[in-house]
């Protein structure tokens, strides 16, 4: 069995963080993870089609998308 990326398990906390809070905003999911920023990651995890961002207002959130 391969080991994952440190990336790879970076990308699982973020989106059970995910799941678990919906419409988590990326300040609260950054300072939980203790990291300055996580858009790239977030941005890979929209690209697979594990969560969609919506914006209301100036806010953002993340969903999970349900599989």
């Amino acid at each position: 069995m391969l080991k994952k990326s440190v990336r790879e398990k970076q990308l699982t906390k973020i989106l059970l963080l995910i799941q678990r809070h919906p419409s988590i905003r990326p300040r609260v999911l950054n300072s939980i993870l203790g990291i300055e920023h996580s858009a790239s990651m977030r941005n890979t995890l929209i690209k697979r089609g594990l969560v969609r961002k919506l914006r209301k207002g100036s806010a953002v959130h993340y969903y999970p998308i349900k599989r």
